[in-house]
């Protein structure tokens, strides 16, 4: 993985979660918000932590905005903040700008800045949830664009004991899988919770047999893994 320098704006529920995940996976990250508390609580999960006001241009310059490989506009309440910081980043030069956006005329108001890497985490966790409940079998789901997501779903009973190859979902759907959750028994654990867990087989190959209770992990486009959940 490359090393990535992303500055985030706007550290609420959403965007304390989302600095310490990428800060976890090792990238160089800028939390900036104008709440100094909030500042002082998420300065040990982050590289720099900073109290600053977003729309000012000059403060975002002396971060060493510019040099950033990602800007994330994580702001949720504040949309009037969320326009003028979005600005204000263009003209600081910053290249890939993300923003967040809570409703359509938003998003339009976004497009129209010229922002194009729009995102609304409510809406995709609620569509994530509605497709679990959905589809029997299915135990998660990640939307990676309004298009196409990736999937993890137990493998339905009509191809218990098939290989991947004879499953030929690729042809059939134009679902490719990724790889495959096949739960474990560590038989050395004291505590029957911990006992039980998955073991990730890695990118599988065509011979690779489908057994009871394994976890699939599909990519493909909505309409094409919908009409695979439903046969």
């Amino acid at each position: 993985m490359q090393r990535k320098k992303i500055a985030v704006i706007g550290i609420g529920s959403f965007g304390k979660l989302f600095v310490q995940y990428l800060f976890e996976d090792g990238h160089e990250v800028i939390a900036i918000d104008k709440d100094p508390v909030i500042i002082d609580s998420i300065k040990d999960s982050v590289t720099i932590a900073v109290a600053l006001d977003a729309t000012d241009e000059h403060a975002l310059i002396s971060q060493g905005i510019a040099d950033v490989d990602y800007a994330v506009i994580a702001l949720a309440d504040d949309f009037e903040t969320s326009i003028i910081c979005a600005e204000s980043l263009k003209k600081c030069g910053v290249k890939n700008i993300y923003a967040r956006y809570q409703t359509p005329l938003q998003m339009k108001v976004l497009e129209l800045l010229g922002i194009k890497d729009l995102f609304n985490p409510e809406e995709r966790a609620a569509r994530s949830m509605a497709e679990t409940f959905s589809f029997s079998g299915m135990r998660s789901s990640f939307l990676l664009s309004d298009d196409y997501s990736v999937v993890e779903v137990t493998v339905p009973k009509r191809y218990i004991n098939k290989t991947i190859a004879e499953a030929d979902l690729r042809h059939k759907y134009n679902i490719n899988v990724i790889t495959i959750k096949r739960p474990i028994t560590n038989k050395e654990s004291k505590r029957a919770s911990d006992s039980k867990g998955e073991k990730i087989l890695g990118i599988p190959h065509g011979n690779t047999l489908l057994r009871e209770d394994d976890v699939v992990v599909l990519f493909g486009s909505q309409s094409d893994i919908t009409r695979f959940l439903e046969s």
